[in-house]
């Protein structure tokens, strides 16, 4: 009855926005950060037919159930966005979300808990951490590690980390826990004295052999009076004797040399699929005119080749270079022939989000997910305002194999975020939000927007989504997972997992997604739900998006052969590796359409023989990737 009503209302919104003109002219403050006044040029219809929206699709026809499966004793248990506390495990077919636990699934709400599954939420265990000695769990970071190729949970491990709180932030806590609950190992170190808050959540991550990293972002001083002091990183080495892991202490300090007082907004962490290779960053002012010419907010961002141990900052780039952005964003007011795009943060504007969705994929290169607006005006007048555009376009700006960057766009939101304060004086965003396969050759984009029949706002979210092949250049429609079905408008505080469960035999990529409740005060339990049915085909990435550019490191190119070919029934890939690496190929039709992926991880040196079977291919004329460590060979193959 609810839907119905709903449709109803949304007919008559509907025509009555028909009825009256667009004022293309809106204004709307927007500030300098972190000023709270500034100009906003207006808001353009959604008009585009970007690479990523055409076509796009309701997808009413998918199998969607949420699952209750956890509890937290109020918002604030989940609202901080830099955690990861939805994590899977495809060896076992483990989803696990972690949490600090309370409410109407039990703990105190200072307790840490794993709930996870191996079934796909029909049924659930947990493993529960007590906070002792006063030292109460706040906003973790929880994840699931596997040691081996264990399909069994009680040998997979959670790894945590967060900050505590007694009477005021006084520590940081991290460490590990077997799913069993044996071998529970938590480790403290206390703030330094000039810290006012310094969580250890950002990111964190183990990698398949065995290294951890997590990171904060360290202030200093009081409320009201405290300075930036860049980033802290923690790194941790799994020790298979002791059946927990080594951190190394005391942190590791990378503070970068920024405008605004070292201010930085939206700290991401993120790694390539086999932990060779990672990425730590945030949008900021580059104190460097070379780095930033323009002084505005771009991504700012550390590379490690070592697991952690070491960060170097990224050769410079001119975002404003990028040709895509001449076709959504509008230039400057001085210079027709120049465009600017400026990140989003958190502290502009209520409407801006509060973090970037990011995944590395299986080239080592970093793709970054959200919102860019123009800029109108690089110079603040004496009230330090700026004039900027367009609050709501949505683009994956991302490294390209053969080095630089390029873009392309996604789509345009259609409400802006809720005030804040709002519901729980906390507004919530869009939930930009990326993951990625394990072997990286595919990219999802996710993020939550509400349908504009209902509200201007993000009051009542629907689930959106499309992925990008990094391998091919293609990219899916734009798909709205929940509109005109049972979970239709109700899709709060999304989160994704930062790796998918793909199904080689339906080559179908399931999002890993949980939603929670909305209470109706901040100091009111939420529950939380595991959402299946959520996902993406190999078929459907049907939209050419670019030519991928292909790096040659000479020999370390993958060396294959296809025998016999042309082929009826079945044929062989034989590959030559000189070292071990991740192995994958990809098979695709003459319009770039992927109809196969084998994807056979982590492989050693020497000869492999795949058997592709033809009983799956219409006969016709077949491009063959094989991808190795990020490098990758097509050769063409017919099917008979």
């Amino acid at each position: 009855m609810k839907k119905i009503v709903l449709c109803l209302v949304a007919l008559l919104m509907t025509s009555m926005v028909m009825s009256q003109p667009f004022k293309c002219n809106q204004v709307e403050k927007i500030s300098v950060r972190p000023f709270d006044r500034g100009l906003n040029v207006g808001i353009d219809p959604v008009n585009f037919s970007g690479p990523g929206n055409a076509n796009k699709v309701p997808d009413n026809m998918m199998s969607l159930l949420k699952i209750p499966m956890s509890s937290s004793l109020n918002a604030n248990g989940i609202f901080v966005y830099e955690q990861r506390f939805v994590s899977i495990q495809q060896q076992a077919n483990l989803f696990s979300y972690g949490n600090r636990a309370g409410g109407s699934f039990g703990n105190t709400g200072n307790d840490l808990k794993y709930k996870f599954t191996t079934d796909e939420g029909s049924t659930w265990d947990s493993v529960v951490l007590v906070a002792a000695n006063g030292k109460n769990y706040r906003y973790p970071s929880m994840v699931v590690y596997n040691s081996g190729t264990t399909a069994n949970p009680d040998e997979i491990y959670g790894v945590f980390a967060g900050p505590i709180y007694e009477t005021s932030w006084t520590n940081q806590f991290f460490g590990s826990v077997r799913l069993d609950g044996s071998n529970e190992d938590v480790n403290f170190v206390a703030n330094e004295p000039t810290v006012y808050l310094n969580h250890l959540h950002i990111g964190l991550y183990c990698s398949p052999d065995g290294h951890a990293t997590v990171a904060s972002f360290r202030l200093n001083g009081a409320t009201g009076a405290y300075t930036y002091h860049g980033w802290e990183i923690l790194n941790g080495s799994f020790n298979g004797e002791e059946h927990k892991f080594d951190w190394q202490v005391p942190l590791l300090k990378v503070q970068p040399a920024l405008k605004e007082e070292g201010r930085i907004d939206a700290s991401c962490l993120v790694w390539s699929p086999g932990g060779e290779i990672g990425y730590l960053f945030g949008t900021a002012v580059d104190s460097s005119e070379i780095y930033n010419p323009y002084g505005v907010e771009w991504p700012v961002i550390y590379k490690s080749t070592d697991h952690g141990l070491t960060w170097i900052k990224e050769p410079p780039f001119n975002f404003a270079s990028i040709p895509l952005f001449r076709n959504y964003l509008y230039s400057t007011n001085s210079d027709t022939n120049l465009v600017i795009p400026r990140w989003y943060n958190k502290w502009a504007s209520t409407s801006n989000q509060s973090t970037n969705g990011a995944a590395v994929d299986i080239h080592g290169n970093l793709h970054i997910f959200g919102l860019i607006r123009s800029t109108v005006s690089i110079h603040p007048d004496s009230l330090n305002y700026f004039a900027t555009g367009e609050t709501n376009r949505l683009f994956d700006v991302y490294m390209k194999p053969g080095g630089g960057w390029d873009a392309f766009y996604i789509d345009s939101l259609t409400t802006v975020n809720p005030p804040d304060p709002g519901t729980y004086g906390i507004s919530w965003d869009h939930q930009t939000q990326m993951t990625r396969t394990a072997d990286g050759s595919k990219v999802f984009c996710l993020w939550t927007d509400t349908d504009p029949a209902f509200s201007t706002e993000n009051l009542t979210p629907d689930i959106k989504g499309c992925g990008y092949n990094a391998v091919t250049g293609m990219a899916t429609p734009v798909k709205n997972f929940t509109a005109q079905t049972e979970y239709w408008l109700e899709n709060w505080w999304m989160r994704v997992a930062d790796e998918v469960f793909y199904d080689e035999i339906t080559g179908s990529s399931k999002l890993p997604v949980t939603t929670s409740t909305l209470a109706s005060t901040s100091d009111d339990p939420m529950d939380h739900s595991y959402f299946t049915g959520l996902a993406i085909n190999d078929s459907e990435f049907s939209i050419l998006v670019n030519t991928p550019e292909i790096s040659d490191p000479g020999n370390r190119r993958p060396e294959f052969s296809i025998c016999p070919n042309p082929f009826k029934g079945t044929t062989t890939v034989n590959v030559e590796l000189e070292t071990p690496a991740n192995m994958v190929i990809h098979i695709t039709n003459i319009t770039g359409q992927e109809v196969m992926t084998i994807n056979k991880g982590m492989v050693g040196k020497g000869s492999h023989k795949i058997r592709i079977d033809a009983g799956r291919l219409l006969p016709g004329v077949y491009c063959c990737t094989v991808t190795v460590g990020g490098i990758s060979v097509t050769s063409k193959m017919v099917a008979l």
